[in-house]
């Protein structure tokens, strides 16, 4: 009869000739699904999948239904030509024979079964990923015939006629419901029918937790351990900071591979945007401090060392310009003596040698003669006690040039300690202008470190706190509010 194209005609439906369209019950039994892939936006489904129609044409007399096997008969009957229209690609499973059976009725009826495996798109909306649930369908049509010859339908006699495997469990998902629905569209070549199976699954959390919520919160509040080192120690919280930045922008490289390049913000990208704000902000608050201390100590008064220095001095070196006047007066009044010592002295009175008289500032060197030894011990004598009683007359027992030449000698031996302390005197006056320096930077440095030690201690409670607040708006916002 199937070979027999008066009789069979394999390509007309089995109402064709009726005027009324094919009713063709659908039904399904979920093996397994898995493999929800947010980069590839599709996921594998491994079904069992149900047909039933009837074809009068097909009766039989036989006792009960007729099992068929063999592809060869199946492809000479009329069978419904339904396809996935969302399928990357479909396969029939073959091993170890084709897994399929037609089971024909005494009135006709045929019951259709095989087993397929395919990988169908998803379009993911992924704005809240990884705390999403998607709704994932499964669209299937016929390909030849409009609805006015075949109209798909959900089966009636099987509930529900979308079952699954009891043991099904996914690494990443969680199927949470599956249902039945219909897509019948209008199309150029006519109206078509259409029958959905849609799956609701929800991302498990715990994965995403642990590998990116928490590291990345516990690298945002070991940033916070900056607020703990001291203001100085400028090398260990920069590399701190740079390390827990580098550290953040590392994890969100790696949540991006594993994601397509969308054009809307996820909330992974929300949270991690928001741990490097909080990491960079940490960045900004020591650069705040640090300009502030180095501001304070730029704002010192550029001649306070000059007056520390000024103060210090007159202070313990008033001596030194006493030192110099005197001096000054000394070698003024020699000079004068000198002049009036030779002025009162008499011409002829001077000695002469040959005859002939000395002129005043022409001494005889000859004639002059050492004093006696003896007589040496008392004029010191008498000087010492002359300069002691402020006499300057010594009953005309001392030489008249004598003050003259104590006084040049005293000029002398002032004028050697006074150029023998004037090194002293200037290497003493630069380790107070350093110490000046030192005090004024210290008093500066102080004051710009209490700047900076007040904004660390403000920002160990604020950085915390408002990054819970954060955490409380982020997981109400993403979990109950949507």
């Amino acid at each position: 009869m199937l070979d027999d194209i008066d009789r069979y005609n394999r390509y007309a439906t089995p109402t064709q000739y009726q005027g009324t369209a094919t009713n063709v019950s659908m039904s399904m039994y979920i093996e397994g699904i898995s493999s929800f892939s947010a980069q590839t936006m599709d996921y594998h489904l491994d079904m069992y999948f149900y047909q039933e129609w009837d074809d009068p044409r097909l009766a039989h007399n036989g006792s009960g239904p007729m099992l068929i096997r063999d592809k060869i008969i199946f492809k000479k009957m009329w069978h419904p030509d339904a396809y996935f229209a969302n399928a990357r690609y479909a396969s029939f499973h073959s091993v170890t024979e084709d897994n399929f059976l037609v089971w024909v009725y005494p009135d006709g009826h045929v019951w259709y079964d095989c087993r397929i495996s395919l990988v169908a798109i998803c379009m993911m909306d992924l704005w809240k990923y990884p705390l999403d649930e998607q709704q994932c369908n499964l669209r299937i049509l016929s390909y030849a015939y409009p609805e006015s010859q075949v109209r798909l339908l959900w089966s009636t006699s099987i509930n529900p006629p979308i079952d699954r495997a009891a043991g099904i469990r996914m690494p990443d998902m969680r199927l949470v419901d599956i249902k039945t629905g219909i897509c019948d569209g209008t199309y150029a070549t006519g109206k078509w029918s259409c029958m959905t199976a849609e799956f609701y699954v929800q991302r498990e959390m715990m994965h995403h937790i642990i590998q990116t919520y928490v590291p990345t919160a516990l690298i945002v509040v070991i940033s916070w351990f900056n607020f703990w080192l001291d203001i100085d120690s400028a090398p260990a919280r920069v590399s701190l900071s740079i390390t827990t930045l580098l550290t953040i922008a590392t994890q969100a490289n790696a949540v991006k591979l594993a994601l397509p390049e969308v054009s809307y913000m996820k909330a992974i990208d929300f949270w991690l945007g928001m741990c490097m704000t909080f990491v960079f902000g940490v960045m900004i608050e020591f650069t705040i401090c640090h300009f502030a201390k180095n501001q304070e100590l730029s704002m010192g008064s550029p001649n306070a060392p000059n007056l520390i220095v000024d103060s210090t001095m007159s202070t313990l070196f008033d001596t030194s310009s006493n030192l110099n006047d005197s001096i000054k007066r000394l070698k003024e009044n020699n000079a004068e003596a000198r002049d009036r010592f030779f002025k009162g002295i008499d011409p002829n009175a001077l000695p002469s040698r040959n005859g002939r008289t000395l002129r005043p500032d022409e001494p005889d060197i000859h004639t002059i003669q050492p004093m006696p030894v003896d007589m040496e011990p008392m004029l010191k004598s008498l000087s010492s006690y002359g300069s002691h009683n402020g006499d300057a007359r010594l009953n005309g027992l001392r030489d008249p040039m004598y003050p003259r030449m104590h006084s040049l000698d005293t000029l002398h031996m002032t004028e050697e300690k006074h150029n023998s302390i004037k090194p002293t005197m200037n290497r003493l006056r630069n380790q107070v202008r350093n110490r000046a320096i030192s005090w004024k930077n210290a008093l500066c440095n102080l004051r710009g470190r209490r700047v900076a030690n007040k904004i660390d201690e403000n920002c160990r409670y604020i950085f915390p706190l408002v990054f819970v607040v954060f955490n409380i708006f982020y997981w109400s916002f993403y979990l109950v509010i949507n």
